[in-house]
């Protein structure tokens, strides 16, 4: 009777442990980047951004629909995972990041971390959690992401001396 109290004791406070140890840890982002997709972005970045504002320019296109779908399911939460598992990649688009290096299935995924990862860097806090591996896989490229993410200036009639 004294060995069951004990090990009914033992096992409540082992799970009472488990149970504020599960609380205080964050779940741990998925790694979504390869050194492929970096690479396909770095080089391939205005023929995919060209490429992906003509699919997107279709008014009742499937595409621009889902993607519009996207940026307000991120407007409400800061998982797009949870939101790709729900509402897949349309095959056109997926076609397109396979064809420059980025997962088919995640590519839209796979350039947002590459861009807030690369803005982390420069400004601190980001509204997106990322892999520690992606992190460092992205420093590991850091000169040509910033030379590609970096604002473009914007001229005004006094840049251009018409006064």
């Amino acid at each position: 009777m004294i060995k069951n109290s004990i090990a009914a004791g033992i096992l409540l406070v082992v799970l009472s442990m488990a149970g504020l140890y599960a609380q205080s840890q964050k779940p741990q982002p998925e790694p979504y980047l390869t050194e492929k997709a970096v690479k396909g972005l770095i080089k391939n970045h205005e023929k995919l951004l060209e490429s992906l504002n003509t699919i997107l320019d279709g008014e009742d296109s499937k595409e621009r629909q889902w993607f519009e779908s996207f940026q307000t399911a991120l407007g409400e939460d800061t998982n797009p995972a949870a939101f790709l598992k729900k509402n897949p990649t349309p095959k056109k688009l997926q076609a397109l990041f396979r064809k420059y290096g980025l997962d088919g299935k995640t590519g839209l995924l796979q350039i947002m971390v590459i861009a807030y990862a690369a803005l982390n860097s420069e400004y601190g806090a980001i509204p997106l959690e990322i892999h520690p591996d992606d992190l460092k896989l992205v420093q590991k490229y850091h000169t040509e992401l910033s030379e590609l993410l970096k604002p473009i200036p914007v001229e005004t009639e006094s840049d251009t001396g018409d006064q």
